[in-house]
């Protein structure tokens, strides 16, 4: 198979794995299903999907495009998959008996045509980042966006946390946290190593 359809190719596959996949975890007992389940299913893990996308993509238009489509099938795949589990059954309440049930089809539709609308304004950004972060001479700025994006996420769930949040989803925000600080402070040293490095008046002196 030739790389410009392979490579599409393993970016969408890997776009679907993650919408089903933070599901799925959710449903298995465990604390390594919890976190994983609570990483995949963060905006910044699907904010990573369309960055990625981009950097896999061979020009600007396919970063904008791919970072848009893989987004629509994470985005898909999520909710199908939730589906499937049953979350989008609903009581009929004109049975007293409470027994018979129906299939919220609206309410599936329209959280899937929510977030791809969404994908629509963020994909371009991110798939066009993803590009200009693994090219280009300004990629420092474009390399920052998504542990910056992180950082505030898990910023902004740590500060307002769900009632019901268990403390290993908050150990795990916290642990992201860090871990994305880390990475903001090395590329920050690593971009100005490489300006040492290509400063003129070392290359003067070499």
């Amino acid at each position: 198979m030739p790389s410009s359809i392979l490579r599409p190719t393993l970016v969408l596959a890997a776009s679907a794995a993650v919408g089903i996949l933070g599901p799925v975890f959710g449903s298995v007992n465990g604390q390594a299903g919890q976190v994983i389940s609570a990483t995949l299913s963060a905006g910044w893990a699907y904010a990573a999907v369309s960055y990625f996308s981009g950097m896999a993509s061979t020009t600007k238009k396919g970063a904008v495009v791919l970072g848009v489509v893989s987004l629509w099938v994470s985005v898909v795949a999520y909710y199908l998959t939730k589906a499937a589990q049953g979350d989008y059954l609903r009581a009929d309440l004109s049975d007293t008996t409470g027994k018979t049930e129906y299939f919220a089809y609206g309410e599936l539709l329209s959280m899937i045509g929510l977030w791809s609308v969404v994908a629509c304004i963020l994909g371009p950004l991110c798939g066009i980042a993803g590009k200009f972060s693994r090219t280009g001479p300004y990629r420092f700025p474009f390399q920052l966006l998504l542990p910056l994006v992180v950082v505030v996420e898990t910023t902004m769930r740590l500060a307002y946390p769900a009632p019901l949040q268990v403390q290993l989803v908050v150990t795990t925000w916290q642990v992201t946290r860090v871990v994305a600080i880390v990475a903001v402070v090395a590329l920050f040293v690593v971009a100005v190593w490489q300006g040492k490095s290509n400063h003129p008046a070392d290359q003067a002196r070499a």
